[in-house]
């Protein structure tokens, strides 16, 4: 049998380790060193663990400040009450800055046009509303060019109702091998902000670090490091950044079998008949679906764990279930029952499927396996 959380509401549910948790916050901790805070990048429902009860577990062990990408997510995080400082990574419209200053949020400017906007709103309620400017050293994405950010931070003084607390900038390649583009976005954002000390611009927090420059760059670690993916567990990359020793995986996808069943020769699977048994067959159905993040096509997860042995997947995965090969499982150890669990991500007996396995079969990173995760699995936070 399995050890199913019997409360939850869903018969595949996901158990998140509090321990891997805060012992990953504790070893990026040490890599960062005790004079540098811990930004906890908890976005996307901390990556697929669940980000309310993630932050809390975190907060708790010391994360000193929290990064989301949208506004809603920080409002969901004031929600449960969490007090630390959040800031939104990515772009917050003007029209939203009363909700972030209501919620006490820092928000991320791009711009000058969108930071006056902002002072406005926090102005005309005669507050200041805390914001990191974002400068864009070869992403490429959102931000200024550093040639740009004194004229943006000379504006940004003249704007009473903002706060300029921080400077930042997002690596595109550090999880690479070949550092060379990362090291020449770095050597631009340290040039920067050198002229912003010289000029007297500079905000006081300046960070750059993501989690494979926290272990690959030591030289980015500047005023504080924003660290995301290490503090789940999972590599940064799973080929060209591997996290070192004393990490550990916090999340787990599990099921239990809700059906067993005989295939004859010739009895297809699922929607479209796209399998078809050669031989006689056991199968298995366990309750997960696309609609659960569990792919449908073109690659799947290709098999799951039962009792420490892969079962594959056998045609079409549907929304909600999913029909897997028990045959080899029972030939080795005996019948499979109803209820017994099976393992998508995660350790059974001295078999592992890790969600980097997971990402090479589905054509994709790690990063995506978990986030995509959806929130109608239920998380069940284990020791």
């Amino acid at each position: 049998m399995t050890n199913f959380p019997f409360s939850a509401p869903r018969t595949t549910w996901i158990e998140v380790s509090a321990g891997a948790l805060v012992n990953n916050l504790r070893a990026v901790q040490t890599i960062a060193g005790p004079e540098r805070p811990v930004m906890a990048v908890i976005k996307a429902n901390a990556y697929g663990h669940g980000a309310a009860a993630v932050a809390r577990i975190l907060a708790q062990a010391g994360a000193a400040r929290f990064a989301v990408a949208t506004l809603g997510e920080a409002i969901e995080l004031r929600a449960a009450a969490l007090t630390q400082p959040i800031l939104v990574l990515g772009y917050t419209p003007p029209q939203q800055a009363a909700l972030a200053l209501a919620h006490d949020v820092t928000l991320t400017v791009i711009d000058g046009e969108t930071a006056t906007a902002l002072h406005a709103v926090a102005s005309s309620q005669g507050r200041r509303l805390p914001v990191h400017v974002k400068v864009n050293t070869g992403m490429n994405r959102l931000g200024q060019r550093p040639e740009a950010i004194p004229g943006l931070l000379a504006h940004l003084r003249t704007l009473d109702g903002l706060e300029v607390e921080g400077i930042f900038t997002h690596f595109a390649t550090s999880d690479e091998l070949d550092k060379r583009h990362a090291a020449a976005q770095f050597a631009a954002f340290s040039a920067l902000l050198a002229d912003l000390t010289e000029a007297g611009l500079r905000p006081a927090i300046a960070h750059a670090a993501n989690s494979a420059a926290l272990l690959t760059m030591p030289q980015t670690h500047l005023d504080m490091v924003r660290s995301g993916i290490a503090l789940y567990g999972l590599d940064p990359d799973m080929d060209e950044c591997r996290l070192p020793a004393g990490f550990a995986p916090a999340l787990s996808w599990k099921a239990i079998v809700t059906q067993v069943t005989d295939l004859a020769p010739g009895d297809a699977v699922s929607y479209g008949r796209e399998f078809v048994a050669p031989r006689p067959l056991r199968t298995a159905v366990i309750p997960v679906g696309y609609a659960d993040g569990f792919p449908r096509r073109p690659y799947t997860w290709g098999s799951v764990l039962v009792r420490g042995q892969a079962a594959p997947i056998l045609g079409r995965v549907c929304m909600d279930q999913t029909v897997i090969d028990v045959s080899a499982v029972e030939q080795a150890t005996g019948p499979v029952r109803q209820g017994e669990e099976v393992v998508l991500i995660g350790r059974q007996g001295d078999a592992q499927l890790s969600a980097e396995e997971v990402s090479r079969r589905v054509g994709t990173n790690n990063y995506d396996v978990v986030s995509r995760i959806l929130g109608r699995v239920p998380r069940v936070y284990v020791a």
